[in-house]
């Protein structure tokens, strides 16, 4: 009985001390009602809870941390059946995450080539740059993801592009050694 009459006093302390502590509205959430569920799911992999989450009316453009948003954690981690079904029921495929990157960026820095494709026929803006100027055509031939770069050149990325330090993707690619994407850039006629 003493237990009982202790612990709501307590859980209302506690509360009140979490509402004072500075927070973005979506940490506020999460300490209130816990992870998304939609979010957890995507960073599982897991396609059944995914779906299962959409049905119970998640929001598909929800964000987790450093405002990653489900399609971005679903790119970079490769998931293309997540990706897919995430693109079918509405996802904004330019969202971008804290530092301005995109689904797109992600997919082609972590050389996801199924994944990659699907966003540019999703209308994904293949020329977006981030916060730093860096488009994904240079993010990934910095990495060195070779699919990635061949596939943004032949659907119309522009390699003339600079970053805010005035550098192309060729530029970054070799700085980083990178000499099978400078062959790339080479063999289809690029030069700087």
């Amino acid at each position: 009985m003493i237990l009982q009459n202790i612990r709501l006093p307590l859980q209302i302390a506690l509360l009140a001390c979490a509402l004072l502590l500075p927070q973005t509205p979506q940490t506020a959430q999460a300490q209130l009602l816990g992870p998304d569920p939609l979010v957890e799911a995507v960073a599982r992999g897991n396609f059944a809870d995914v779906q299962k989450a959409i049905l119970g009316g998640a929001s598909v453009n929800v964000r987790g941390d450093n405002r990653y948003t489900v399609l971005i954690i679903a790119a970079g981690l490769g998931a293309i059946d997540i990706v897919e079904l995430l693109l079918s029921r509405g996802a904004i495929v330019d969202l971008v995450e804290d530092e301005g990157n995109t689904a797109l960026t992600f997919a082609a820095l972590n050389d996801r080539d199924e994944i990659v494709a699907t966003l540019l026929d999703a209308d994904a803006n293949i020329n977006h740059s981030n916060k730093h100027g860096e488009t994904p055509l240079m993010r990934a031939a910095e990495k060195g993801s070779e699919f990635a770069v061949v596939e943004l050149l032949a659907r119309g990325a522009d390699p003339s592009l600079t970053d805010f330090t005035g550098r192309t993707a060729l530029e970054r690619a070799t700085e980083s050694r990178r000499n099978q994407i400078v062959q790339i850039f080479r063999t289809a006629g690029i030069t700087r």
